[in-house]
């Protein structure tokens, strides 16, 4: 029995990367549509076949686990029709300034409903499963877990640099992302500091977490949920100073038995990063 229940909570781990990675693929095809018709960029045949190649396999992929799930169909398709309509919305009407942020926001939110509709099928509150429950502000001293992390993460740093690996030296990531919303710091605070920790908790130390925790030991999930924290900030440089950060963030997760308190913690750290990069341009 144990056995069947772990591997419902996989298939349905595996039903939400699946729709994540189509909205993803999804959206960049809307914008190539849009862009394309409107003229602005020139037809690539490669590179169109490359997007209907990945968003067939992405679609054929979340089918095939939704199957495996109890999640509605209505509901699946309601998503998708909702992501299809905010997607051209926001690049048909809305300004060019402003279509990252959209984007973001259809990501992270799609995401996020997904994931109540999967827990809605483990649990009649999917906000306790997941531990969107109160924060203990007595058990706020766990939050010096965060600060363990960084002796590691220098650790690291110094060792990248005396073997001169110039692929996982500093990179300009996070300047990258401040320029590529044209300095707007409201915006950028906005989705730094209020958005990413959210989302990111609730679907990492809230959801994966938890999932992950139904077959092995809380050690291997602590690793295994950090280093896929890790890989989602898509730079080399980042994935090992974000991994050692997902593990600190897991342990507060623990110790305060609340997804609200790991949110703290990562919207402190993200505000701390943006005062460097602010400071550093």
């Amino acid at each position: 029995m144990d056995k069947i229940n772990r591997k419902r909570y996989f298939s349905n781990l595996y039903f939400f990367a699946s729709i994540s990675i189509f909205t993803i693929f999804f959206i960049e095809y809307i914008e190539f549509l849009v862009d394309t018709l409107l003229g602005e960029k020139k037809l690539e045949i490669f590179n169109f076949f490359i997007l209907n190649i990945s968003v067939f396999l992405a679609y054929f992929s979340l089918v095939f686990f939704r199957k495996k799930t109890k999640v509605p169909t209505k509901k699946v398709r309601s998503y998708l029709f909702v992501i299809l309509a905010l997607a051209i919305i926001n690049f048909l009407f809305i300004s060019e300034n402003y279509n990252l942020i959209i984007q973001i926001l259809i990501i992270d939110l799609g995401c996020i409903y997904i994931i109540f509709q999967i827990c809605k099928t483990f649990d009649q509150n999917p906000s306790n499963w997941l531990g969107l429950i109160r924060f203990d502000i007595k058990k706020s001293k766990y939050f010096l877990y965060y600060f363990w992390a960084w002796p590691l993460i220098i650790f690291w740093a110094l060792i990248v640099e005396y073997l001169n690996i110039e692929v996982l030296k500093n990179s300009s990531y996070t300047q990258d992302i401040v320029e590529a919303l044209n300095n707007n710091y409201i915006i950028i605070f906005f989705l730094a500091c209020i958005v990413a920790p959210l989302s990111e908790e609730i679907i990492f130390r809230g959801f994966i977490f938890k999932i992950i925790r139904q077959k092995y030991s809380t050690s291997i999930a602590i690793i295994i949920n950090s280093f896929l924290f890790g890989i989602i900030h898509l730079s080399p440089s980042a994935i090992i100073p974000a991994s050692i950060l997902g593990a600190a963030l897991s342990i507060i997760r623990i110790k305060t038995n609340s997804v609200y308190g790991s949110i703290i913690i990562h919207s402190l750290h993200n505000l701390f990063a943006l005062l460097i990069t602010t400071q550093a341009l």
